[in-house]
């Protein structure tokens, strides 16, 4: 019987009928469970270091953290049995389970877990993660070379680690999800050179899958791992299948795939698998197009409202993304606790409010049609990541959407790995891509100023300020107001356009059993499940 269940959250968008599916009772042990990926991992292995949404689906289930993020959003013991944060929220206190393998036998201890942690603080530390543990009691002089050590990171014993901040950080607790690394294989291998590390395309972890192998555009192989320390996963195998992204029901319908988010045109076809469950739900992310702001042209505020009002957006969601989207105009989605419409311009489609306001601006037609102004033109080479055709779509609306303001649009199609590195080199006018969001709705890694991850080059003293505030602050309803006001101020100077909150439809065969079947925003695969929990009837 097939199940199709909406997340309240978008309840207002789709009316389906319901059906329940029986679950079987008992897990049985054993058979290969196929998650279907319509992109190719990268291959960084390594939870400190991996960027990309692909390499860090392999990590989550290779690498164990000190804690986990429930279906309901909250933090949960995963290495850690508990913690105690102190009475002024100066710090945080983590005791270990004691007898955590890593999947080379050798036992996990708090070294491992100060290794890790301090790594992303160490001068020549190649990652972006530095941002998120910067409060911690000496980590900026240890960054900077003007210390040895970081009292913030203190190893009490094998089991016990804490760390503390000179001033209250409220995102702190939630920032401990990066997976553990074995020190006894990284810790001689320079800071500046573990990108080459070896042991980044051969992990091993503490977690519940163990490493197989990486075959490009093919799959990722990982096997269970026996000595698990929370169980010994009921699957065998798990596989991360590379398909095709028009052949992604055609997979489904072979049973060639057990589960894969689908796209919006492929839901009517998928719904008519009788052994086929359906999972719609808002997620924690948002698509986006982005400025460079460091181009004159485009560092105009008016020029880049005149461009959100001159795109229609409408269109977007109801016929490209066939309804299963929700317009975004801050980058806080509704699934978070921060979400605010209040004070929140919407920017509907306009298109002669658009070209008036560029008028305004002091653009006019050049010989050709394209606004110029100054001696520039308004020509944009749009980088768009190839491999959906939703995206792609996007962009040719969003070409024909400028091309009637007068503004010529150039896209450029590149593989998504090869799109990331024009990105990471600052070398784009626009770009569109999307963000997967942490629990805690704090904007720094994104969008402070001093953020690698700040590909527009936004830098706002406001937002800096508010930003840092809400960091500050810990109860959570002052943080909201912060938020409010923080998410207007982002919604004013727009450097990004917001297209859309996700909606995510996962794909599910009905054989699969022992996973969320009513998910939240982080869908049916994750939070305590972590794909150890499913099973698959006699073992398939």
């Amino acid at each position: 019987m097939k199940k199709i269940v909406i997340s309240w959250l978008v309840l207002s968008l789709f009316l389906f009928p319901l059906a329940l599916s029986a679950a079987a009772s008992e897990p049985i042990q054993g058979g290969t469970f196929r998650y279907g990926l319509t992109v190719n991992p990268r291959g960084m292995f390594n939870p400190i270091l991996a960027t990309e949404q692909y390499d860090t689906m392999i990590n989550d289930v290779v690498y164990d953290r000190l804690l986990y993020i429930d279906e309901n959003l909250e933090p949960q013991p995963q290495l850690a049995e508990r913690w105690e944060i102190s009475e002024d929220g100066l710090s945080i206190t983590f005791y270990l389970k004691q007898g955590v393998l890593f999947h080379d036998g050798v036992e996990m201890t708090a070294r491992d877990v100060e290794y890790t942690y301090k790594t992303m603080l160490h001068p020549r530390y190649t990652g972006v993660r530095f941002g998120n543990f910067r409060v911690l009691d000496g980590a900026e002089e240890y960054r900077d070379g003007e210390r040895d050590d970081v009292p913030g990171i203190e190893v009490i014993d094998d089991y016990t680690i804490r760390f503390s901040t000179n001033q209250p950080h409220a995102p702190l607790l939630v920032q401990f999800i990066y997976g553990i690394l074995p020190s006894h294989l990284y810790r001689d291998i320079p800071i500046g050179e573990l990108e080459q590390a070896a042991a980044n395309r051969h992990p091993i972890g503490t977690g519940p899958f163990e490493f197989v192998e990486f075959r490009t555009d093919r799959h990722v192989m990982l096997d269970a791992f026996d000595d698990y320390h929370g169980g010994r996963p009921n699957i065998d195998q798990l596989v991360y299948q590379r398909v095709a992204d028009d052949a992604m029901p055609i997979y489904l319908r072979q049973n060639r795939v057990d589960f894969v988010p689908i796209r919006p045109e492929q839901y009517p076809e998928v719904a008519r698998m009788d052994d086929i469950n359906l999972y719609i739900y808002e997620a924690l992310s948002y698509s986006y197009i982005a400025f460079n702001l460091r181009q004159e042209r485009l560092a105009d505020t008016a020029v880049r409202q005149a461009m959100k009002a001159g795109f229609d957006r409408d269109t977007y969601v109801e016929i490209i993304m066939e309804g299963f989207a929700i317009k975004a105009n801050a980058p806080v989605p509704q699934a978070s606790w921060a979400f605010t419409g209040e004070g929140i311009n919407s920017y509907e489609y306009d298109p002669e409010l658009a070209a008036q306001m560029l008028a305004d601006a002091g653009w006019a037609p050049g010989s050709d049609g394209i606004l110029e102004k100054d001696g520039m033109r308004l020509q944009l080479d749009f980088l768009v990541p190839e491999g959906t055709r939703t995206t792609e779509q996007m962009a040719l609306l969003f070409q024909q959407n400028m091309g009637d303001l007068g503004i010529q649009i150039d896209l450029t199609f590149m593989e998504f790995t090869a799109a990331v590195d024009r990105v990471d080199a600052r070398e784009f006018d626009l770009f569109t891509m999307a963000w997967g969001l942490a629990v805690d709705p704090d904007p720094y890694p994104i969008w402070h100023s001093t953020s690698p991850w700040n590909d527009p080059g936004f830098e706002h003293a406001r937002s800096d300020e508010l930003i840092e505030l809400g960091r500050a602050t810990m109860a959570q309803s002052e943080r909201a107001e912060i938020y409010r006001e923080w998410q207007q101020v982002i919604n004013q100077e727009l450097p990004y356009i917001f297209l859309n909150y996700a909606v995510v439809i996962g794909a599910m065969n009905e054989r699969v059993q022992g996973y969320d079947r009513d998910p939240g925003p982080l869908g049916p695969l994750v939070g305590r499940h972590l794909l150890r929990e499913i099973w698959l009837p006699d073992g398939q």
